[in-house]
């Protein structure tokens, strides 16, 4: 019986188990620099910092970056996504459900945005 438990449990936490939320990881760190330093920054109208500056997002979260300071034009980007092919493993457990869910079946890319901060007139 307890034989029975034990090989149970180790189906099911593999099949729960989604591999690039464990090879990827479900967060991403982003940086975000311009041509100006101290531009603030915003993440979906959410401040986090100054340029240059370096956060970790949840990889299903972040959507725009905009880029803010005084005497320079508002700098708004999408941030992109693209598919993680590491997720296509998972789809022989569970369908790739458990990356989709978290969101580790997706990247950003670039990780990194660079913004020329245009001098208002």
């Amino acid at each position: 019986m307890k034989k029975i438990i034990l090989t149970t449990l180790a189906c099911v936490t593999i099949l729960l188990s989604g591999c690039a939320s464990i090879i990827s990881g479900t967060n991403q760190t982003l940086t975000f620099t311009s041509n100006v330093e101290g531009v603030n920054v915003y993440v979906d109208g959410a401040l986090i910092g100054k340029t240059p500056v370096s956060v970790s997002f949840k990889k299903n979260k972040a959507q725009t970056v905009m880029f803010k300071k005084k005497g320079y034009e508002t700098v708004t980007r999408d941030i992109t996504k693209k598919f993680d092919p590491v997720a296509l493993i998972n789809i022989f457990w569970d369908l790739s459900t458990t990356d989709f869910i978290t969101g580790a079946v997706y990247e950003y890319a670039p990780n990194a945005i660079y913004v020329e901060m245009p001098i208002k007139e």
